[in-house]
């Protein structure tokens, strides 16, 4: 066997620990490994079972590794799937604690401690405290008041021993950062004389050219770093650049495989991504070959110099796809739909953040208007995509702008998607574009 690098040998150690533990303590997980008494690290990790939301979620006691008190409670969304709910006990909340403060300890401070304002939010539920050299101001920006807080916080100089006298990092979820910006522009605020060096994303896609708006609008120096989180995992993935590939952290182990078959995925094939949480830094709930439901291309395999490295391209409920082969064959990615959608005007948007009272600047952060429907194929009936475009405009009153919307629109799908371009040239499926007044069609949640 190859020799595994620093990173794959820390995660073969600690998967090993981590199976002993779940089989030790949860009945699930004891009935779950039957048969796996041999388990051998990394490489016998595809012979164990892939877990769905739906086995969380109906073994929800079962699971459970420790019955202690949880220190804090942390939930999903449940936009694409049953709100699920996920403990986290006080001894793994220590030792993360301990082993991130070790982490900085070993690297000498330098300079004066960076000041940080995050956008607080509580769609999650409890956080995971964790250790930092930053020193942390949390705003809202729900309404009018909070985004006029946040506003004071970085117009102010502060005065504090050891720490920056200005806001250099802006954190938040994607939306609150939007809802931010587009409030501090239509206030007037002078984005790009601010000491904002750093803006810090999580939550939901965000398309590279929306990022590259972000980083002009606060000040062409200003860093845009993106991070893949989600509530079912402690540790996720970072964006190598604008558009680069996403990087997995040490603690999680990442695969891809066919959304089927389970089979693993070789580089330039698109699959879903099982994570599995580690011991100890999960221990009262860990998740073992988790299946998120996002779609990703291998950009490198986990044997590659850097390891598993994958590029984000939508999320599987929103998705359609051509399963019936070996290789997965995109016929419609949530990912690259969303962002040709967004690049064009022409489609409604129903703003969130509405207290805020910004008008049409709120259409930086709400909800595009568009649906996707799919038909099989039934008799001599070829199967169909049908996309639904909801519009600022009743189509009939510019025809000429909607034809050519529609073509260039096609044009793109067929870029992204080589099998539903080949697809419809040979007949076997039909994808038909309708353009709407918005109100004829439902905002659609890029999540």
């Amino acid at each position: 066997m190859q020799a595994l690098d620093p990173i794959q040998s820390f995660r073969d150690t600690l998967l090993r620990q981590t199976v002993a533990w779940c089989r030790e303590r949860s009945p699930f997980y004891r009935e779950r490994l039957a048969g796996l008494e041999d388990f051998d690290g990394l490489d016998s990790l595809p012979r164990v079972p892939v877990l769905l939301r739906k086995d969380v979620v109906d073994n929800h006691e079962a699971i459970r590794c420790d019955p202690s008190l949880p220190s804090a409670i942390q939930h999903t969304t449940g936009t694409t799937g049953r709100f699920l709910q996920l403990y986290r006990s006080a001894a793994e909340q220590d030792y993360i604690w301990r082993f991130f403060a070790a982490q900085l300890g070993a690297t000498p401070a330098v300079g004066v401690r960076p000041l940080h304002m995050t956008l607080a939010n509580a769609y999650h539920g409890a956080l995971i405290g964790m250790p930092s050299r930053a020193y942390v101001l949390s705003v809202g920006v729900h309404d009018r008041a909070q985004a006029s807080q946040a506003r004071g916080v970085l117009e102010r100089t502060y005065d504090l021993p050891g720490v920056e006298p200005r806001i250099s990092v802006l954190t938040g979820t994607e939306r609150m950062v939007m809802a931010l910006t587009a409030y501090l522009l239509a206030e007037g605020f002078p984005l790009t004389k601010t000491s904002v060096r750093t803006i810090a994303l999580f939550g939901g896609h965000v398309p590279v050219a929306r990022k590259r708006l972000l980083a002009s609008l606060w000040g062409g120096s200003v860093q845009i770093k993106d991070h893949y989180s989600l509530t079912e995992m402690f540790g996720g993935a970072r964006e190598c650049g604008l558009g680069g590939p996403w990087i997995f952290d040490p603690h999680i182990v990442p695969e891809v495989v066919h959304p089927r078959t389970f089979a693993p995925v070789r580089e330039g094939g698109v699959g879903v991504l099982l994570l599995s949480g580690l011991y100890p830094f999960v221990q009262q709930m860990p998740l073992l070959r988790y299946f998120t439901g996002d779609l990703v291309e291998v950009v490198t395999g986990p044997d590659a110099p850097g390891g598993l490295q994958v590029r984000y391209v939508g999320r599987m409920p929103r998705s359609i796809l051509d399963l019936e082969g070996d290789e997965v064959r995109p016929l419609l990615l949530s990912g690259p739909l969303y962002e040709e959608l967004l690049a064009l005007p022409d489609i409604a948007i129903t703003p969130r953040f509405i207290d805020l009272q910004l008008g049409s600047g709120l259409d930086l952060t709400g909800d595009l208007h568009y649906a996707v429907e799919h038909e099989p194929a039934a008799d001599k009936t070829p199967e169909r995509i049908t996309l639904r475009l909801g519009l600022r405009y009743a189509p009939w009153m510019y025809p000429e702008r909607v034809a050519e919307l529609v073509r260039r629109l096609v044009q793109a799908l067929f870029r992204h998607h080589p099998h539903l371009a080949r697809r419809c040239t040979e007949g076997s499926l039909s994808l038909r574009v309708r353009p709407a007044p918005a109100a004829d069609v439902p905002t659609h949640d890029s999540k």
